[in-house]
């Protein structure tokens, strides 16, 4: 029987090019060019896809102290951009999904002890966790001083200030649950990352992750690129654009095993993101936005929005002492009906969930 999906998504044309840096999981020297963004004024980057390991990312890769600053600046633009109201729902939703993936995980009798976040944002999302495991203690790890305020004030999480490429020995062997949601498309080495995150966790530890499809994420950008032949705005740092097959083999490498892997919300393959050549579909053509000009400008009124804990979760269903109650209200709002194979690159999300394999682990430190 023919397959339905064979031609969503599409496959991508583009010149074949020399890369100014190898791809940063095989190492190969070309690929094809599938579009030019510019990331604020600081950087002009070609996206390039390997043709070896179908892995899509920007080239030349964004430096730390680029995604740094362009990260902070978008930090300020999305603040302001949000309402109070919408800040407050964002908050409730993530804590309501923390609180799904919790049981979720006590439905698999595991209990986590000790759990580093990538990447925490509001922090909300292990507050719902922590509301299952009341125990548990959260570390997270950020490189935004706000983010880390903002937790360590409304949580009293453990912070650390560092981006998760870098490595940090002191929390070898610590953790047995890293989350990392929708933040391993923002690192400028995925391959780093996901060898640390094997060394920071126990043996048998898990790693739970959330990123966009690449195949849909990069659409809008592949159309401004094909439509208008110019450069694509990049305002939030996407650098990493995954193709679901190569990630899964990416996972393996660095010793990781799927107890969880699918793609849902099939909303946007169906609106033709991914596959549709729509110029409503494009990304925005750059206006090159200086980054240091709108940080000095906005950060007096970053503070404008007082978000307080009590007020946010101060609601009918969050109740501690009959946790049943909010166990099925989370799940009615967040249970994922069904998911399909991320091979497919279709699906707006792909959710993992992996647990560390230790004798990989041991096998790829003997053949070093």
């Amino acid at each position: 029987m023919k397959n339905p999906f064979n031609n969503i998504p599409v496959h991508f044309t583009g010149a074949t090019v020399t890369r100014a840096e190898p791809c940063r999981i095989c190492r190969e020297k070309t690929g094809k060019q599938i579009g030019i963004v510019e990331y604020w004024d600081i950087k002009t980057c070609r996206i390039v896809m390997c043709e070896t390991c179908s892995h899509i990312q920007l080239d030349p890769m964004l430096n730390e102290e680029e995604t740094a600053k362009g990260c902070y600046a978008y930090y300020i633009e999305e603040s302001l951009r949000t309402t109070k109201e919408e800040q407050f729902k964002n908050c409730e939703r993530n804590f309501r999904r923390g609180v799904v993936f919790g049981y979720q995980l006590k439905s698999m009798k595991i209990s986590p002890q000790s759990v580093l976040e990538l990447g925490p944002g509001s922090g909300y999302f292990s507050a719902g966790l922590q509301f299952v495991f009341p125990g548990v203690k959260i570390t997270v790890m950020d490189i935004n001083r706000d983010v880390l305020y903002f937790n360590q004030q409304h949580h009293q999480f453990e912070t650390i200030r560092e981006i998760p490429d870098n490595f940090r020995s002191s929390y070898q062997d610590k953790f047995d649950l890293i989350i990392a949601r929708d933040i391993i498309e923002h690192v400028t080495d995925i391959s780093k990352v996901l060898t640390n995150v094997n060394e920071y966790l126990l043996p048998n530890g898990l790693f739970h992750f959330i990123t966009p499809n690449g195949r849909e994420d990069i659409w809008k950008h592949y159309l401004t690129s094909k439509l208008e032949n110019t450069p694509s705005e990049l305002l939030i740092n996407h650098v990493n654009y995954f193709d679901g097959k190569g990630l899964k083999k990416l996972l393996y490498q660095n010793g990781f095993l799927p107890v969880k892997y699918f793609t849902y919300n099939l909303k946007t393959t169906i609106r033709g993101q991914g596959w549709k050549e729509n110029r409503k579909l494009m990304n925005p053509v750059s206006k090159k936005m200086k980054a240091d000009f709108f940080i000095n400008e906005n950060l007096g009124d970053l503070g404008k929005f007082e978000l307080s804990k009590e007020d946010i979760l101060h609601k009918w269903y969050i109740q501690p002492k009959s946790k049943w109650i909010t166990r099925l209200y989370c799940l009615f709002h967040h249970f994922t009906i069904f998911g399909i194979s991320p091979e497919l690159n279709i699906g707006h999300e792909i959710y993992g969930l992996f647990i560390k394999d230790s004798s990989a682990a041991i096998k790829r430190t003997t053949f070093v």
